[in-house]
């Protein structure tokens, strides 16, 4: 008897779309297409008659939106879901909502899927169903099948060293955040335990252009604080919370004054953008007493820049695969050796806290 493979469910208001996605997705030998919906209500239903592994969901349609439809789904237990929307500052804002109100990640189309790179939205969202879908089976205890080739985040961990020694202590002048799939939840959560910093935090969430300004509305709204979308050249307050432009990569570095500033890179060369990487290489350099931060996300980025924090003993704090949404990027800094300590992200908080009354 061959393993199942990973049942899909795609919900989508348009049938040009729906087409679209089933022909992304036809070619990969571990999923299956077993239900097509055009609205939420038809999704609940076929949620709880079907049985999917994953839910591919849209944001705006008929009778019961997108996010209406996760919220049902989420409330009972049901398979994790998937958004599909549009690349406008409208589809973000709607995306986070439903990010935040139970859906485990999205993937963005051009509303007409004429402009969009095909190539791209058919890699991510095998990618996301993939790793969803067995993330649910092993949930409902079934076995996958196996793709004919596996991505490298997929493949079997090694044994992982154990967290470097603690570097001694320094009071921080700049914290560094690297995080994706899940950052919304956890970055809230960060934040929230913090408190305002006396140095800035910048954070690399992945996410396209159009979306980080309105994620950094929806942090500075839940939180109660300022958080803003960084700007090519701008001065990073001591208590700033700045969350990078999507898109591209970014550096910082140390003016003459002292104060450190953002500045726009060129993105070529990293899969993720924002890249974690170059943002740490770059607070490794710029810094004096840096803080680096890997959080839940898919993929290993992060572990490459790191490196220079751990070359020059500066602390690497990595969350507790365990407590992940997705510990792809945590699991990739642990094996690299770069980590000098795991914890759960309040427990981050705390640690980056005490670092602050060092004198």
């Amino acid at each position: 008897m061959t393993d199942p493979r990973i049942r899909l469910l795609v919900v989508d208001d348009s049938n040009f779309v729906r087409i679209a996605l089933r022909k992304m997705l036809e070619p990969a030998p571990d999923i299956e297409i077993v239900g097509e919906a055009r609205n939420g209500a038809e999704a609940l239903r076929l949620s709880r008659k079907l049985k999917p592994h994953v839910v591919a969901m849209d944001l705006n349609m008929p009778v019961m939106d997108g996010i209406e439809s996760v919220q049902a789904i989420a409330a009972e237990k049901g398979p994790p879901c998937i958004m599909v929307s549009n690349e406008t500052s409208e589809g973000a804002a709607a995306t986070i909502r439903a990010l935040e109100t139970g859906a485990v990640d999205f993937v963005c189309k051009n509303s007409s899927f004429i402009t969009f790179d095909m190539a791209s939205i058919e890699r991510q969202l095998t990618e996301k169903v993939r790793h969803w879908g067995r993330w649910r089976m092993a949930l409902t205890g079934e076995r996958a099948a196996d793709p004919v080739s596996a991505s490298p985040a997929e493949s079997a961990p090694k044994m992982p060293p154990s967290p470097r020694p603690p570097v001694r202590g320094h009071r921080p002048d700049l914290v560094v955040v690297g995080v994706s799939t899940g950052g919304p939840v956890a970055l809230a959560e960060l934040l929230g335990a913090l408190g305002p910093l006396p140095c800035p935090l910048v954070v690399a969430q992945h996410m396209p252009a159009s979306f980080t300004a309105g994620f950094a509305a929806s942090l500075a709204r839940s939180l109660g604080r300022s958080v803003g979308e960084g700007a090519d050249g701008e001065i990073l307050a001591p208590t700033a919370v700045t969350i990078l432009r999507g898109g591209g990569d970014w550096t910082v570095r140390r003016s003459h004054a002292g104060r450190f500033t953002l500045h726009a890179a060129d993105p070529a060369g990293a899969l993720y953008h924002p890249s974690a990487d170059r943002l740490f290489r770059s607070a490794a350099e710029a810094a004096e007493s840096p803080v680096a931060i890997i959080l839940t996300g898919m993929g290993d980025d992060g572990s490459s820049g790191a490196v220079a924090f751990a070359e020059r003993r500066f602390p690497v704090l990595v969350q507790d695969p365990a407590t992940c949404a997705v510990d792809g990027m945590p699991k990739a800094a642990i094996r690299a050796g770069i980590a000098t300590e795991v914890l759960p992200v309040t427990s981050i908080a705390r640690k980056l806290n005490a670092l602050f009354t060092l004198s």
